[in-house]
């Protein structure tokens, strides 16, 4: 059976958990050259998946996505990052980590239950999904959600949980470079 999500309720989560400064004092002390960091609009959010604007020295403004987690399943065992594999099942629409046109540059999960977070550069991250999450679904435990809208199913979305670890290491093995072979 899915879960369930209301999503007024997610995003008033979202917003409340980013208002209470948890997210700001990340993203500052851990974004070289940031000045500031500050609550994107909500049609940044909706139009380019983008929850913060962090702007740095360089006159640039990076734009961050946040994945907030009620509990930390790594206290259990289960240090995973949830992967949205498909954002609406009924109509094959890809979900977020499968985007390469999105505008994110950086995801940052936030587990609320700990405090604890991580920090993984957007494109390095797609590009690895989109290399594995097939044989990721096959792997590791998915999920399917319902999201209710007005009291009533709006779609279904999917996630795979992979193992932060497992990601790390194909990030880091995919961008390590390989030895030039001799000709």
């Amino acid at each position: 059976m899915p879960l369930s999500y209301d999503f007024a309720d997610e995003l008033r989560m979202s917003q409340d958990e980013s208002s209470n400064g948890r997210i700001e004092v990340i993203l500052m002390n851990n974004i070289p050259g940031a000045l500031r960091a500050f609550q994107a609009h909500q049609k940044n959010d909706r139009q380019h998946g983008i929850d913060w604007w962090v702007e740095l020295a360089s006159g640039r403004f990076m734009g961050i996505d946040c994945k907030i987690r009620k509990q930390d399943y790594a206290a259990r065992g289960h240090d995973d990052l949830a992967l949205e594999t498909w954002s609406v099942v009924e109509k094959l629409i890809p979900g977020w980590t499968r985007v390469e046109s999105k505008k994110t540059e950086y995801i940052l999960w936030l587990w609320m239950e700990t405090g604890r977070w991580t920090l993984i550069p957007f494109p390095m991250l797609c590009q690895v999904f989109s290399n594995y999450w097939q044989s990721w679904r096959k792997q590791y435990k998915t999920k399917t959600q319902a999201t209710i809208w007005n009291g009533t199913v709006a779609y279904h979305s999917e996630c795979v949980f992979v193992p932060r670890t497992v990601v790390w290491g194909s990030i880091a093995t995919h961008y390590a470079g390989k030895p030039a072979q001799a000709a």
